[in-house]
């Protein structure tokens, strides 16, 4: 008769300033690995429910499996009725994943959803703080300011937005839509000169939105 014999392997996640030690079974970081997986192929088909389950055994049983949190995101940004549990285990994630500028991002685009414009802010201030520390050469970061500028300009905060579509531009350049929001920046700053600008510079890279504006107010 054969005896077969496990050897179960564990392995350290160091996480944070205090390198709070996180023993993660590797069975357990495979299985994590194959339902991630499995959630993306879910997500994409619309079974956002489903995807949202699955994850949340992962975000359980191994809390810090960084793309757990990602894919939570994109299911249950598609599931209103759920949005506490994904503020909620974003803000957990961000104890755990000390300045991670994605998952910030991603808690600010929650809370602008909700037009908790402040707590937004907030949020995005802490992305772009972070994205300072792990470096801008992530493809997102320009969506950082892009958005944050878009809060300061649904609280009319018009200058700050101005400041932050511009750092957007400058990451982003030829961006359309953010020169499509500067310029309605601009024109509520009474800049109507920039805000033409703007705008004529967005039609000229595409973006057909802006024709309702150069008709009205950059004769």
């Amino acid at each position: 008769m054969k005896y077969l014999f496990f050897t179960i392997l564990f392995f350290q996640v160091l996480v944070g300033q205090g390198q709070e030690i996180f023993e993660v079974d590797s069975e357990e970081r495979n299985n994590s690995i194959v339902i991630a997986k499995t959630a993306e192929k879910m997500i994409s088909a619309g079974n956002y429910e489903g995807a949202s389950k699955i994850l949340e055994s992962v975000l359980e049983k191994d809390p810090t499996f960084h793309p757990a949190y990602v894919n939570y995101y994109n299911a249950i940004r598609n599931l209103p009725q759920k949005t506490n549990k994904l503020i909620q285990a974003l803000s957990s994630a961000l104890e755990i994943f000390e300045e991670d500028d994605e998952l910030a991002y991603y808690l600010g685009n929650i809370y602008q959803e909700q037009k908790q414009f402040d707590k937004a802010i907030q949020a995005y201030s802490a992305a772009i703080a972070y994205s300072k520390i792990n470096g801008e050469d992530f493809p997102i970061v320009w969506a950082y300011h892009f958005n944050r500028g878009n809060c300061h300009l649904k609280i009319k905060k018009f200058d700050k937005a101005i400041v932050d579509y511009t750092y957007a531009l400058k990451l982003s350049p030829d961006n359309s839509d953010v020169l499509t929001n500067r310029g309605t920046s601009y024109y509520q700053a009474k800049n109507g000169s920039k805000a033409c600008e703007d705008w004529n510079t967005a039609r000229r890279l595409g973006n057909k939105s802006v024709d309702k504006y150069l008709s009205n107010f950059c004769k």
